[in-house]
């Protein structure tokens, strides 16, 4: 793979990449097929997991099954504290440790259709796959990648000087065991045993997004993480901030609490389209769910979506410090941290307008031509 990032203009690398990620979910079903049949003919085990309770189901059936007693969690989804039956150390544990652990669970950034690759990014426990017997990776089939050929161009962009990350690992066969150092000595040659891999495809509770055609593009994201660099909201936000591509999923997912992460996280000022890699429109997403909540409550209010744009742009207009403190307090009093991220911001950073939708037809979605 080439060690720098591409030498292309970078207009032309965000469009070869949506082109990629959008003929990847137009061919998704045969692309997962392609590389479940890949990992098999590997002897590598592959599961589907529909949701999160599935895939701690699946992860608990494998340790009872196979009476693992020593499991270490290197992943983003909440399971260290449901599995009780057996000593679940932390990846920083593994590291330093001379003893073996009967299973790791691990998230994948990526995986590859064609040659069957699983790659880690800067994974805490990556670099420490001699330690464990068995491999349990966790891949989202929205992370899924067609060829390696391709693999370089989106890995460029994990990195901020555009150059590929310095911690990666890639899986392409099998890695070894060894056996504990403390076993080693009795020998002069290590004890190396092929590790047990087990995939697991996890559908990620996103059968909400793909059902509906304006949403898809928010599966485009690499997780790259350059929307929340951006974002002024995340950088006010103490507790739990969001990045903008996380209140498009969230929203979309949560329909008991639709619209809210959007109302209070984002003050649409564009910084994340400008910097996303696989152009994800994230702006437009987010205008589409606010309408769309917005209208599923009442088909006459899409007027309020106006007003709102409309008084947080006013801000920009307000140049009387005592004025623009009240006018401030009156409209985003409730939000505190984004009460005095407004307060505190000199500048304007509101570079968006917005036309509502037409009054004979109040059911019209946002277009393009809506942005001026």
């Amino acid at each position: 793979m080439k060690t720098t990032f591409p030498d292309s203009n970078f207009a032309e690398i965000r469009d070869k990449l949506y082109a990629l990620r959008h003929n990847y979910f137009d061919n998704m079903d045969k692309y997962i097929l392609d590389l479940e049949r890949v990992l098999t003919g590997k002897n590598i085990e592959v599961l589907w997991s529909k949701d999160s309770n599935s895939l701690l189901n699946s992860i608990q059936e494998k340790i009872n099954d196979n009476s693992f007693n020593r499991v270490c969690v290197d992943s983003n989804f909440n399971i260290t504290n449901k599995m009780s039956d057996c000593d679940v150390i932390s990846p920083s544990e593994l590291e330093n440790s001379l003893d073996d652990v009967d299973l790791l669970v691990i998230d994948s950034d990526f995986a590859v259709c064609d040659s069957g690759s699983l790659v880690f990014i800067d994974k805490k426990s990556q670099n420490c796959f001699n330690k464990v017997k068995n491999l349990f990776v966790i891949v989202n089939i929205d992370q899924i990648i067609p060829s390696i050929a391709d693999l370089s161009l989106f890995l460029s962009f994990f990195n901020k000087n555009n150059n590929l990350p310095d911690n990666i690992r890639i899986i392409q066969s099998k890695p070894q065991y060894i056996t504990p150092s403390t076993e080693i000595y009795t020998s002069d040659t290590p004890n190396k045993q092929d590790i047990s891999i087990t995939v697991l495809f996890n559908l990620n509770d996103i059968e909400n997004i793909l059902s509906v055609e304006e949403l898809v593009p928010s599966l485009y994201c690499i997780n790259c993480g350059r929307c929340f660099d951006v974002c002024p909201v995340a950088k006010a936000t103490e507790n739990n901030p969001l990045s903008p591509i996380e209140i498009v999923k969230k929203n979309a997912i949560d329909s008991y609490n639709r619209s809210q992460h959007i109302f209070k996280n984002t003050t649409f000022c564009g910084a994340c389209d400008d910097v996303c890699p696989v152009k994800v429109p994230l702006t437009n997403l987010m205008l589409y769910e606010m309408q769309a909540s917005n209208l599923s409550v009442n088909l006459s209010r899409p007027k309020q979506l106006y007003s709102l744009f409309k008084k947080r742009a006013n801000i920009n207009k307000v140049n009387n410090s005592v004025l623009k403190f009240f006018f401030i307090r009156r409209f985003f009093g409730r939000n505190k941290m984004l009460c005095r991220y407004f307060s505190d911001n000199t500048t304007d950073f509101f570079n968006l307008t917005f036309t509502p939708p037409h009054e004979d037809n109040p059911n019209e979605i946002f277009k393009d031509s809506d942005f001026e």
